[in-house]
């Protein structure tokens, strides 16, 4: 939270843009994703997957800006992207959008595993 908060300063284009949207949107998904949390649990038995997901997605919002940043400056004086809108770092941050989806899938089906296995090890030994 403390990065997207500071991050408000820093993108000064001009005015209000992309990356304060972004930043907003980021904050909405932390509070949400803090609501699924195991000590509010406001979304029933989605809440892990939703605080989860939710995480995840956050830290994928921020690998946005730091991508466009990083590599519209660097290396000095021949930055490897012309701006944000450059086709080439639209590909590249869509190729951390599939990793982002992946790595969720992964977390979702660990998650459902380790749910599946919780009913079935309460029920052993129960009994005379």
């Amino acid at each position: 939270m403390l990065t997207c908060l500071t991050g408000f300063g820093i993108f000064q284009h001009g005015g209000v843009g992309k990356p304060h949207a972004l930043g907003i949107l980021t904050l909405v998904v932390l509070g949400v994703a803090a609501l699924a949390g195991p000590k509010k649990r406001s979304f029933g038995r989605a809440s892990p997957y939703v605080e989860t997901v939710g995480y995840s997605v956050t830290f994928f919002f921020h690998m946005i800006p730091g991508l466009t940043e990083t590599f519209t400056r660097l290396p000095l004086g021949a930055p490897l992207f012309s701006g944000p809108e450059d086709p080439s770092l639209q590909k590249l941050v869509g190729l951390f959008f599939l990793v982002l989806v992946v790595g969720a899938a992964l977390q979702v089906r660990r998650l459902r595993r380790q749910q599946a296995d919780v009913p079935a090890a309460s029920t052993q030994g129960v009994g005379p």
